[in-house]
């Protein structure tokens, strides 16, 4: 029994991290392209 719950817990904390890097990573594609918006309107 103790197993099971072991593997449960360690799924679940993997599923939490994938989920934060996904988060992490779209975040910061989109500050990417703000700052390239930022730099092409100041280039003007």
């Amino acid at each position: 029994m103790w197993e099971l719950a072991k593997d449960l817990l360690l799924v679940s904390f993997g599923m939490g991290i994938g989920v934060s890097l996904i988060c992490i990573m779209t975040v910061g594609k989109e500050t990417d392209r703000e700052i390239k918006r930022f730099n092409e309107r100041e280039d003007k």
